[in-house]
């Protein structure tokens, strides 16, 4: 009876709590860069500006303390330009190499505290040039059936999931061939079958996407190829999964995974164990139309892209926050394969360069585009191209360095192409 009579006290209390938190949430917000490209000449300059977007009864304002650097080097140098307190960038005397700059404003108190904008020089030039090739044709290769996906081990070297060869295998950057991850063929704990994505997390493990008639399909090897468990059995149901495609890991190394077929979202713990799900079939903002790739960026915002042409971009917990690009024929792709990030929040979509009209967009010199890139507040920056002449949608990976490494399909041949940033 006396816990009847403080019960309307206690309610108070929890509700009074609940706002607070609530308040403190709304109060947090999202920040913005502005402008977010910007196209310059030696020695010219831009000024930057980072907003606190508006939130519950708050308007917009701007950040008065920013630390701002150039390609992560705190107030940039003479070699890729200057960036001073106010936010004011000044070009090199001299265009360096690479000539796409990123200008990086961190601050406090918002939940993206880590904002990018680019800056291009000699933008009427290449940006990637090809350094490395390997090719074989289709049907006489020792190695390849269908190489579906590429990322790069702890110590550099390629690893491969090849889908119709059951197969992941492990190359050097120049070629050499230097193993298969696994036991084998097989639909057993430590076997490959039918493998679409290959992907590291934190600690260097490797996480492998089966297309198993049974069990699970997520298995992970240590770094030096030891089986070490898998999780998320096939199916519909809570954490299950029908075809495992785009892969990522946030800072907590939480896992998440695009799930083409149940059209959705999953999350995970480090350990395989289930958290939640986002993301449903359907048109509208949080629904998805096929999801194939999946990045998540140095802030955590997670983007996903649709195999018909959108890449949109969510919050950790799944909450959409806008569209980056949608289909835009003839002058953008309408086929997205799958995307890739790197450590400058940039996205990078593979699209269809074969089978028909499917977005086959021309650059220039009759070249049809390969990847677009996008920088992380969704503007295209340019496409570019394979030295192969067509082929189908493929995958493509960014190192640390900034290296792109593709694997490709064409009509004769398959292989990998290597491409570093000039």
């Amino acid at each position: 009876m006396k816990f009847r009579k403080y019960l309307p006290i206690l309610v108070g209390i929890i509700n009074l709590i609940t706002f607070q938190l609530s308040a403190q949430s709304l109060e947090i917000g999202r920040a913005s860069i502005h402008p977010s490209v910007a196209t310059l000449e030696v020695g010219q300059q831009q000024k930057f500006k980072i907003i606190r977007m508006a939130t519950s009864l708050k308007s917009a304002k701007m950040a008065e303390k920013v630390e701002w650097s150039v390609n992560n080097v705190p107030g940039g140098n003479s070699e890729i330009g200057t960036i001073d307190k106010n936010g004011v960038y000044s070009a090199p005397a001299v265009v360096p190499s690479p000539h796409e700059i990123n200008i990086i404003g961190k601050i406090d108190g918002v939940v993206n505290n880590i904002l990018h904008a680019t800056v291009l020089m000699d933008a009427d030039k290449p940006f990637y040039e090809l350094v490395y090739e390997f090719a074989d044709e289709i049907g006489k290769s020792e190695y390849f059936t269908n190489p579906h996906c590429i990322c790069l081990d702890k110590d550099g070297n390629l690893l491969i999931a090849d889908y119709d060869g059951n197969r992941c295998l492990r190359f050097t950057p120049d070629g050499e061939y230097l193993g298969d991850l696994g036991k084998g063929v097989g639909q057993e704990d430590g076997y490959v079958y039918k493998p679409r994505v290959v992907f590291l997390d934190n600690d260097d493990n490797i996480f492998v996407s089966d297309q198993k008639d049974y069990g699970n399909r997520i298995q992970v090897f240590s770094a030096e190829g030891e089986f070490l468990r898998s999780f998320a059995p096939k199916g519909t149901g809570p954490g299950e999964i029908l075809r495992a495609h785009g892969i990522g890991f946030d800072s907590k190394n939480r896992l998440y995974i695009v799930d083409v077929d149940n059209m959705r979202v999953n999350i995970y713990k480090h350990d395989g164990e289930f958290i939640k799900s986002f993301g449903k079939d359907g048109p509208a903002n949080d629904e998805f139309n096929a999801p194939h790739g999946l990045v998540v960026d140095p802030n955590d915002d997670v983007f996903i892209s649709s195999y018909y042409g959108s890449i949109k971009k969510f919050d950790s917990e799944g909450n959409y926050l806008e569209t980056i690009t949608e289909t835009d024929p003839p002058d953008g792709s309408v086929y997205i394969h799958t995307i890739t990030g790197d450590k400058w929040g940039n996205v990078y979509a593979m699209v269809r360069g074969m089978k028909g009209y499917g977005g086959k967009v021309e650059i220039s010199k009759g070249k049809v585009v390969s990847m677009e890139k996008f920088n992380n507040n969704g503007d295209k920056l340019y496409g570019m191209s394979l030295a192969v002449k067509a082929h189908s949608e493929n995958w493509v990976f960014s190192d640390d360095k900034g290296w792109l490494y593709f694997i490709y399909r064409s009509k004769g041949k398959l292989g990998f192409e290597i491409f570093k940033p000039i």
